[in-house]
């Protein structure tokens, strides 16, 4: 246990482990300095080229529900949007949750966004949600035990072989990310109709409604 044969011990197994790609870029996180020290050549990857982002409307007959959750100093809300194929807003709500985590956030907006079309009789929906996490504990399954009795609730509402839960990436989902910041603001539950959608909200949808992309990457 010498200190020169613990110190070279040390240099070959950190050579060797980066040679083998065992030891990559992530690894050297805070420690970019010291890596030429061990003659490892670290080069930052490249991120990805931007990407257009773009809400699509349903198909006739069907209604869209695109909600989202958040959670701002360990306090959550979430909001969505309930449109139909033409992107026509048909109602939007905010929810405040309190004291749970971004996943239950997410879960619960999704919930309450299918627990209103049904209220307003609407059948045939397409949840989109900006949570992978969500999305596959609802269609796949999984995910910790304090949840379960929500997934089965909304499995309950949701008739997999008619309706479609997808991804949407944020960018995309912008009216819910507004509406659930919202109920975060403001603390309650609220629903907006069509008619009295403030002027942010109702020029997003306009946005989406024209198939006009967001950029996603810069």
């Amino acid at each position: 246990m010498e200190p020169r044969r613990i110190i070279w011990r040390v240099y070959h197994t950190i050579s060797l482990l980066h040679t083998s790609r065992l030891f990559r870029h992530i690894h050297w996180r805070g420690d970019m300095d010291i890596a030429p020290l061990f003659d490892v050549i670290i080069t930052t990857p490249s991120p990805p080229p931007p990407t257009l982002v773009f809400w699509r409307t349903p198909p006739v007959g069907s209604y869209k529900i695109n909600t989202d959750g958040c959670v701002k100093d360990g306090v959550a809300s979430g909001g969505g949007i309930i449109r139909d194929s033409s992107g026509q807003c048909i109602r939007a709500f905010f929810s405040f949750y309190g004291d749970c985590t971004i996943f239950e956030a997410e879960l619960r907006a999704i919930l309450d966004g299918i627990i209103l079309a049904q209220r307003l009789g609407l059948s045939v929906l397409w949840v989109e949600s900006d949570s992978t996490l969500a999305i596959h504990c609802i269609t796949k399954g999984g995910g910790p035990w304090h949840i379960q009795a929500t997934l089965r609730h909304i499995r309950h509402l949701l008739a997999l072989d008619r309706d479609t839960i997808t991804h949407i990436f944020r960018e995309g989902n912008q009216v819910a990310d507004l509406l659930a910041s919202e109920g975060w603001d403001r603390s309650y539950y609220y629903e907006y109709s069509s008619q009295d959608l403030p002027r942010r909200h109702r020029s997003l949808v306009q946005i989406d409604r024209f198939g006009l992309p967001t950029v996603r990457g810069l």
